[in-house]
């Protein structure tokens, strides 16, 4: 099973397939880690960086996270987790729900939890397997739901089918008419039963290249009606990795949306892009305003300053290796959101890492309250950091931690959240870590934390 998991990864994880081939090597090695056996090196961190606890999940793909309250909801390949980090230091799972579906990009508000499902499955519900022919019709892709309500014992809600899937989501709240709303990011490299050409050819796709998304609502009152309400277009550049097996496409891999600005800063793979969402269930998705930088591999993830002023896009490198800090692929990218072409600076880790490495900037979120403008990021074999951008010409990081023992970082999700910084590590697991320096002194607390949604303007 765990072989034709990771089979399943390298059609799935488009930017990171030199990554997915390492992880299939490291499978073979956890048992022997995990129990004592492997590499025993002091782990790497700034003096000011402590891993305070840890969940280990390692017989599984480690994907995204989202807060509320004292609950960590923790995706991977196989399902979720849902952790109890009320105390920090010793984080405890709560539930471990198995629901294969390649990547589980988790969202959450109140008693509901939404999963992003990329990998063309038999069926919506958690009995379902990997398609044997994902091109065929009858494969399901797309948003699982699940009733939170009792942490300790999720329940599936319905699925919702979206074309080419769900590689990642967004949520939108929207209380005062009794819903949320998801924006369903996806794209063609690999094909489905609606996506790619093939479905195109046979009719069962408006276009071989996708260029849409999809925007799914869920009532409150009633999750188990969700439905797509819409699937508005997308204007970008042609997106071609030129590997065999994959797909032209044009699509977004991920949005950040901020509320009180009415804004989305959307990384659409080959632009990155800002959306009037005045209207959520229809964003000016075709009138965006378009960033473009040579220097970009992908465009991969987004977010906003506290105070809107300032957005980053982070790019995923194909190879990436942080082999310098003048290595162009694979940065944290500034931008002025009052100009949004120009760009005001970049970031690269300052800690040289190995060739044989996969390094890149991947997930990251600001710290909200603070003076000045920082934030927590992961940085795949590059361990977790903190960067302090307040000068975003002159990026520097103030904090990092690489664990090396039992099993070295690969971390796919690192955010800051009520003080910590929470990662999920591909590989290792879940992680709790306390970064000590005056410069995070007055960060704010929040009731929540969906990475990918921001509220209010900090002023």
């Amino acid at each position: 099973m765990m072989e034709r998991r990771i089979t399943a990864l390298l059609l799935v994880l488009i930017a990171a397939l030199l990554l997915a081939s390492a992880a299939q090597a490291d499978v073979l090695q956890r048992d022997k880690q995990w129990n004592g056996h492997g590499s025993k090196s002091p782990d790497l961190r700034s003096q000011n960086a402590k891993l305070l606890g840890t969940a280990p999940n390692p017989f599984e793909i480690n994907s995204d996270l989202a807060f509320w309250g004292d609950l960590a909801f923790a995706g991977d390949f196989g399902g979720f987790r849902v952790i109890d980090i009320s105390a920090p230091a010793n984080p405890k799972v709560v539930a471990d729900v198995d629901c294969v579906g390649p990547q589980n990009d988790v969202s959450v508000w109140g008693n509901l939890l939404f999963l992003s499902v990329d990998a063309v499955m038999t069926g919506s519900g958690c009995d379902s397997d990997f398609a044997e022919d994902p091109t065929a019709p009858g494969g399901w892709e797309g948003i699982r739901i699940f009733d939170v309500s009792n942490p300790a014992d999720p329940r599936f809600v319905t699925g919702v089918e979206t074309d080419c899937g769900s590689h990642t989501n967004t949520l939108i709240p929207d209380p005062a008419n009794g819903r949320v709303l998801l924006y369903v990011l996806s794209y063609a490299l690999t094909s489905g039963p609606h996506c790619g050409p093939e479905a195109f050819a046979a009719g069962r796709a408006d276009s071989p290249l996708h260029e849409k998304f999809s925007i799914v609502e869920v009532p409150l009152s009633a999750p188990g009606d969700a439905a797509v309400i819409a699937e508005p277009g997308i204007a970008a550049p042609l997106f071609d990795l030129g590997f065999p097996g994959l797909n032209p496409t044009i699509g977004c891999h991920d949005a950040t949306v901020f509320l009180e600005l009415r804004l989305a800063a959307v990384a659409c793979l080959s632009d990155a892009q800002l959306w009037d969402i005045t209207d959520p269930e229809n964003p000016a998705s075709m009138a965006a305003i378009h960033i473009s930088n040579p220097d970009v591999e992908i465009w991969h993830s987004a977010t906003f300053t506290w105070d809107g002023k300032v957005i980053v896009f982070g790019d995923e490198s194909e190879s990436g290796s942080c082999s310098s800090p003048s290595e162009r692929d694979g940065r944290l990218w500034f931008y002025s959101r009052a100009n949004p072409p120009s760009v005001l600076g970049s970031f690269m880790i300052p800690r040289p890492q190995p060739a044989i490495e996969y390094c890149s900037a991947h997930l990251f979120n600001v710290i909200p309250g603070v003076r000045g403008y920082l934030l927590a990021s992961s940085w795949y074999e590059g361990g977790t950091d903190i960067v302090d951008f307040t000068d975003p010409a002159n990026a520097r990081e103030v904090g990092y931690y690489d664990a090396q023992a039992p099993i070295p970082s690969v971390v796919w999700s690192a955010y800051w959240y009520n003080g910590f910084v929470y990662a999920n590590d591909i590989i290792r697991g879940f992680d709790v870590f306390r970064f000590s320096d005056s410069a995070l002194a007055g960060g704010s607390r929040v009731p929540y934390l969906n990475p990918q949604t921001q509220s209010s303007l900090i002023r």
